[in-house]
């Protein structure tokens, strides 16, 4: 009995460090989540506008001078996906992956190539489909504006020079602090269409100086800078909401089990005692009889 008393201390001795952890993880999360919320929200109104921008000058200007614009049939996909460099962060990179092979399955005889920000997608999909054509070993947390800057254009350079005919976008929208959105988004070629049906007014009479084609040469390259880099923001909100998630549900299920240890430690205490307590009863009644 003494050796089950025994161990059930150190298990909730060890359980209890382990909460330690998960809560001083769960603070640190929290602390974090109101720095990359705070930029990530302060990113999208930015974003939104210049989406809304291009959409309106994209719907005015000819496809044959812009190779961004242009669109092929067939050819080789590309796909840009933003993953965590880390784990604990409960489903947030599972959900992306699920996203990412979902997207490749629904484009049977499609060649898709990865290119991978986070160094968990690129050790997920190092031996599985669709293959990582470029995986970036940056730091996500503090990968600058510069770096994502020539990330997208030597990806857009694939796109103009015929490599790839599509890019797509696979993130995680942060929509709260309680819901967290994976999707697959279309980069290239921009389609007008589609970014005038997310909110972008193509109505109103517009005097343009310089002239159109000017102005859309030069938004166009900022215009997929800021798509991607404001995905990334959020990406990293989201991440970090999963994981504050994650930690405080492993804190909490600590807790419990720590409950549950400290009864079955209070029972088999009480059962020593009453035990010892009937052996000297015995003992005594044995000497007097």
């Amino acid at each position: 009995m003494a050796k089950g008393i025994r161990e059930l201390k150190g298990r909730i001795r060890g359980v209890g460090n382990i909460a330690k952890i998960t809560r001083a993880m769960e603070m640190v999360a929290t602390t974090k989540l109101k720095r990359l919320q705070e930029r990530a929200e302060g990113a999208r109104p930015y974003s939104d506008c210049l989406r809304a921008m291009v959409g309106r000058l994209a719907d005015q200007v000819s496809a044959d001078e812009f190779p961004l614009l242009k669109k092929r049939e067939g050819g080789k996909i590309g796909l840009l996906a933003v993953t965590a460099d880390k784990g604990l962060c409960g489903a947030y990179n599972s959900n992306v992956f699920k996203a990412i092979s979902s997207f490749a399955r629904e484009r049977t005889g499609r060649d898709v190539a990865l290119f991978m920000f986070g160094a968990r997608g690129g050790q997920y999909f190092r031996d599985r489909a669709p293959k990582v054509a470029e995986a970036y070993d940056d730091n996500m947390e503090k990968i600058p504006f510069v770096r994502v800057r020539d990330v997208v254009q030597t990806i857009a350079k694939r796109f103009v020079d015929g490599e790839i005919t599509e890019l797509h976008l696979a993130s995680t929208r942060f929509e709260s602090q309680a819901r967290q959105v994976p999707e697959v988004r279309q980069l290239l070629p921009i389609d007008a269409e589609a970014l005038l049906g997310e909110g972008a007014d193509a109505g109103g009479d517009f005097i343009f100086e310089p002239s159109v084609e000017e102005i859309f040469e030069r938004l166009l390259p900022k215009y997929l800078e800021v798509q991607v880099y404001g995905a990334i923001l959020e990406a990293l909100a989201s991440e970090m909401a999963m994981k504050r998630a994650a930690m405080k549900a492993a804190t909490d299920a600590a807790n419990d089990m720590i409950g549950g240890l400290t009864r079955q430690y209070n029972r088999a205490r009480q059962e020593g005692i009453t035990n010892e307590l009937l052996e000297i009863i015995g003992g005594a009644e044995a000497l007097n009889g």
